[in-house]
């Protein structure tokens, strides 16, 4: 009864929330295809800010588009990128950046591609320095650790691939991760990775002895496979405190 008294008093706030959003700009392209799965044309959305300026990336059915919303209620496309494998099959795309580059996946289509793209002269122009299906062709999620120069590829090749960004637009494999058959989305920091794990629950685990030259397992640091109220374990987010 507490818990809902809790609720219930709670509730008028969430709802005050919304009713004072306020919306500053919209965007949309009707000449997208909408994906076949959800009859939406998109999948994602990043963001960053470069040389000044505040730019969002959405995802679609064709590829990567970039806006400038520095100033919101003024936004503009200021650039796009055609993904490797497009139409209306297309239901995910992924996006992270580091060091002046886009990481770019998609988890459908066999000629998909990883996608880097050069973000150093926006809000300007793009440059694709990087399209290839080499390491790998599908991916439903991508995080990197900026700290260790690490990207994380999760249900690609394997559960979870772990690539060395120490040269940005050459990653080099630096494990594969198969302790779950299914990583679905991960957040890492400072090489440790929490994982979340569909069905097989949620995992965190050290990947800090990983390096170029030696093939060391990484250490598992806690798992928790069942507990109250389980479902698929989906994603999750450390705050800045670490909680």
């Amino acid at each position: 009864m507490k818990k809902l008294l809790l609720i219930l008093l709670y509730l008028p706030l969430f709802t005050l929330a919304q009713q004072t959003a306020t919306l500053l700009y919209h965007w949309q392209d009707s000449t997208l295809v909408a994906s076949t799965a959800y009859n939406s044309p998109y999948n994602e959305c990043w963001g960053f800010e470069v040389n000044g300026s505040e730019i969002a990336v959405i995802g679609s059915t064709a590829g990567t588009h970039f806006f400038d919303v520095t100033d919101p209620a003024n936004s503009t496309e200021v650039a796009f990128v055609a993904g490797a494998y497009t139409g209306a099959g297309v239901i995910h795309r992924d996006y992270h950046d580091f060091q002046g580059y886009l990481y770019v996946v998609c988890d459908e289509g066999s000629t998909s591609t990883l996608q880097i793209i050069d973000i150093s002269n926006l809000p300007n122009t793009v440059n694709t320095v990087y399209d290839s299906n080499q390491l790998f062709t599908q991916a439903h999620n991508i995080f990197i650790d900026t700290a260790t120069a690490k990207l994380y590829a999760c249900a690609s090749n394997t559960a979870m691939d772990i690539y060395s960004l120490h040269d940005p637009i050459n990653p080099v494999l630096l494990h594969s991760y198969t302790s779950v058959g299914h990583v679905h989305d991960a957040y890492v920091r400072n090489d440790t990775a929490y994982l979340n794990c569909g069905g097989s629950g949620f995992k965190i685990v050290d990947f800090s002895v990983l390096d170029l030259t030696t093939p060391v397992q990484p250490i598992e640091l806690a798992s928790l496979t069942s507990y109250p109220d389980a479902g698929y374990n989906h994603s999750g987010w450390l705050s800045d405190d670490g909680t």
